[in-house]
């Protein structure tokens, strides 16, 4: 184990994943302490956050060789589980150590549900488009909660809009444990759809 965690990492370019996250979550919360008067950061910043904090981490989610998972003698699908966890609570650790500066992006249980949901939905691309696909969804979908932060109304509004609302909406809690589950089910089976030798390179 001691062999091979250093080895995934670093073939999963980990490293440079998490320099890319916490820099992103960095610059926002240094802006936000400096620029900004008291108080937790807005709604619709702190879902655009999240995503810029999580799209780091899409590439992480498949390997230089997607034919050496295949042949790997330990199962993949607990492995690859395990990665999302540990993306989604890395998300939430930095987003929560902020508050050190003075950046509050929200209670820890909206972080939850808001990293959960966005990594999902990073899982879920990564097995239907690859990972080097995998960021633009979640992305695009936090942009849309950012200038659209407005919480209530219906309830298919709730869950279109579900990264803004409220900490103890059901109808937002039940979208993002969705994404969530979808997510780890769909990348637990596929990383992605079938490449060619030749194609392998392009997808990093």
């Amino acid at each position: 184990m001691s062999r091979w965690l250093p080895l995934y990492l670093r073939s999963r370019r980990v490293p440079a994943a998490l320099a890319a996250s916490a820099g992103a979550v960095a610059v926002v919360a240094t802006a936000w302490s400096v620029l900004a008067e008291d108080g937790p950061v807005g709604t619709g910043l702190a879902v655009l956050t999240v995503a810029l904090a999580a799209a780091p981490l899409a590439p992480t989610l498949s390997g230089t060789d997607p034919a050496l998972e295949k042949t790997a003698a330990l199962p993949w699908p607990p492995r690859r589980i395990a990665h999302l966890v540990v993306c989604a609570a890395i998300v939430v650790g930095m987003l929560a150590a902020a508050r050190i500066v003075g950046a509050d992006f929200g209670p820890a249980e909206v972080l939850l549900r808001n990293a959960a949901g966005l990594i999902g939905l990073t899982a879920l691309g990564t097995a239907l488009a690859g990972a080097g696909n995998a960021w633009q969804l979640p992305l695009s979908w936090a942009a849309v909660g950012c200038f659209v932060a407005a919480p209530g109304g219906p309830e298919w509004r709730q869950a279109a809009l579900w990264m803004v609302q409220e900490p103890d909406n059901r109808v937002a809690a039940v979208t993002a444990a969705t994404f969530a589950l979808a997510g780890l089910v769909a990348y637990a089976v596929r990383v992605g759809p079938p490449v060619s030798a030749a194609e392998a390179p392009m997808e990093q």
